[in-house]
């Protein structure tokens, strides 16, 4: 079921995969019978909205309050809940809204207002501090240089002096501040909305011409990417070469790890995988022993890469079709840009450089639905135009058109309209269904709220409506079982958490909790499977070992502790400040009767102000 629709975990499940295959076809079929130029600026709004929320946040304009939850990361997140994201989305449309001011043949003053929103993009990555967007943003720099080198010799000298100071701006704010004042916000779109304006003016009287493109040309169109692509990199090493390094030295330190994981559950199932945002389920079984023993509650349900994600949990079958795609698609893109010229050249080469940018960010993250759409809204694009520009596309464009001709004389309106009619029925009785992850979230907010009035009836009340749309989420269980815990109903309460144990499987502490309430409960057998199943999830974690050894000792299973305290042993967990597996070793053998051990369990945690030693 999870694997299916992705809910509990990030909602990139087989049927959200689905609809992006379908969506990609619409806007490939779209693009075959009129221009996506409206699908492209689509996206300039809805990167200007992400960004204008941004800067309200950024300069502590927000009308909202949000709760701690949502600032995990940083004040501002903007309007996808964590600033990575929101990051990301800039960065991946920022090509798009630079091919806007240089390049499309809008109106000046939305070019001009496009060169005000460039500025303003960058101090909005800037404040949400994500090194992911900062980088996918240095490749807008390529659309400047398809810009530049579309021109004559003699025009591209020109050209090169209007897009300096975007190239400065887009590069060069992140490092300056993460805290940019207003006052450079208001200087950046300043001056590059003069630069858009200053190139829309260029455009005009010293438009592209056929002959300009055709020298163009001579330069062979596979140098003129070379080109782009070394000035881009050039510009990446020269604006973010330390904090490159920065970021590779410390930011993804977390990240490998996670890969590896993904690496190990791919070969644990290589051929299908283990379904799509099975991840959690396996990560703690998988980890090393490294990261087990000195981050033991760093858990992560994804493996913060769409291709390993797509390998792990769909096996060879579906990272060779999703590679295959991907082929497809870019091949599409670069027949697009050679086979169209002017504003339509631009714009399918400002598509495949956000495409691309999607991409490079997806190494690393990118995950979430919200996110995931964009690349296959921009492959359909790419599609479309490689397709209709190949020679073979504009033929079977011909001929389909006349097919649906020749189809739509035959065709009757009643017909026509008995489809319509049940279509509208089943999308009308579909919402409900659809509709029930968002509904039963809402109600869980509501229950969370009452339950921070200690409104126990309606706070479960919203649990069970809730559980009734979502019964297989195993939070709405766990917040049920708190409910009861709480009123006083202990048999019902356990029963809850159980079934939220059971609902989120690889989750040790979810069967710690689900043990330990066995024990006060007085249930021994219940609580041994639930040590032995938190131990079967996190096979090295300390705390996990430790506190299973103490129980075992107490139910006068020695052997079965004096195993896991061996374990424990071997593993070099650090003391002081790590002291609380220390303290159960302590408890577990001064309870074996083992004095010496346990003195120096004691030593490790440093009870006593005692000096830690070095075989700790």
């Amino acid at each position: 079921w999870v694997a299916f629709t992705g809910l509990t975990v990030r909602g990139a499940g087989a049927i959200t995969y689905g609809l992006c295959l379908g969506l990609m076809h619409a806007v490939y079929r779209l693009g075959r019978r009129r221009s996506l130029q409206p699908v492209v600026l689509a996206f300039v709004v809805a990167h200007g909205l992400v960004v204008l929320y941004a800067l309200v946040q950024a300069y502590g304009l927000d009308p909202f309050t949000w709760g701690a939850g949502n600032l995990y990361v940083g004040p501002v997140f903007s309007t996808l809940g964590n600033p990575n994201f929101s990051a990301g989305y800039v960065g991946l449309t920022l090509p798009l809204l630079v091919w806007v001011a240089f390049g499309s043949r809008l109106p000046v003053v939305l070019r001009v207002v496009g060169g005000a929103g460039i500025g303003a993009s960058s101090v909005a990555l800037a404040y949400l501090n994500s090194f992911q967007g900062d980088f996918a943003a240095l490749l807008a720099v390529g659309v400047l240089c398809h810009w530049v080198l579309v021109r004559s010799r003699i025009g591209r000298v020109v050209a090169v002096m209007i897009a300096l100071p975007v190239v400065a701006v887009i590069g060069g704010t992140p490092l300056l501040s993460s805290t940019p004042r207003i006052e450079f916000l208001i200087g950046g779109m300043a001056v590059l909305s003069a630069s858009a304006a200053i190139a829309a003016w260029w455009d005009r009287q010293h438009p592209v011409t056929d002959a300009d493109e055709s020298g163009a040309a001579a330069l062979g169109l596979r140098w003129r990417y070379v080109t782009a692509a070394l000035i881009t990199t050039g510009a990446a090493t020269a604006f973010m070469g330390g904090r490159i390094l920065d970021e590779l030295g410390s930011g993804l330190v977390q990240r490998v790890e996670f890969w590896k994981v993904s690496l190990s559950v791919f070969l644990s199932s290589p051929l299908v995988g283990t379904g799509l945002e099975t991840y959690p389920a396996y990560f703690t079984s998988h980890r090393s022993i490294g990261h087990a023993v000195n981050w033991e509650t760093v858990l992560s349900d994804s493996p913060h890469s769409v291709p390993l994600g797509l390998l792990s949990g769909g096996g060879l079958v579906l990272g060779l079709a999703y590679v295959a795609v991907m082929t497809v698609v870019l091949w599409a893109g670069v027949m697009a840009i050679r086979q169209t010229g002017g504003p339509e050249g631009q714009m399918y080469g400002a598509v495949l450089a956000a495409w691309v940018a999607y991409h490079v960010q997806s190494s690393v993250s990118m995950d979430m639905p919200g996110l995931i759409h964009a690349q296959w809204v921009l492959g359909g694009v790419l599609l479309a135009g490689g397709v209709a520009s190949h020679p073979s596309g504009v033929r079977d464009a011909h001929r389909s058109r006349r097919v649906r001709v020749l189809r739509s004389q035959h065709a009757s309106s009643w017909m026509a309209n008995a489809v319509s009619v049940l279509l509208v029925v089943s999308m009308l009785l579909l919402l409900v269904p659809l509709t029930a992850p968002l509904r039963a979230d809402l109600a869980g907010y509501r229950a969370q709220q009452a339950l921070d009035r200690t409104d126990l009836q309606t706070a479960g009340d919203e649990l069970l409506a809730a559980i009734d749309m979502q019964p297989r989420n195993g939070f709405y269980a766990a917040g049920m079982a708190v409910v009861y815990a709480n009123s006083g109903l202990p048999d019902l309460a356990f029963d809850e958490l159980e079934r939220s144990a059971r609902l989120q499987p690889g989750q040790p502490s979810v069967a710690l909790a689900v043990a330990r309430t066995a024990v006060r409960l007085n249930r021994p057998g219940i609580a041994e499977q639930w040590f032995e199943t938190a131990l079967s999830y996190e096979p090295y974690g300390p705390r996990v070992v430790t506190e299973s050894a103490l129980f075992f000792v107490r139910i006068g299973n020695t052997e079965r502790a004096r195993g896991l305290l061996h374990d424990f042993e071997e593993l070099d967990y650090p003391g002081s400040s790590h002291s609380g597996p220390w303290m159960m070793v302590e408890k577990a053998y001064r309870q074996l009767g083992e004095a010496i051990l346990a003195e120096r369990a004691a030593e490790c945690w440093g009870v006593g102000g005692v000096q830690i030693p070095e075989a700790c």
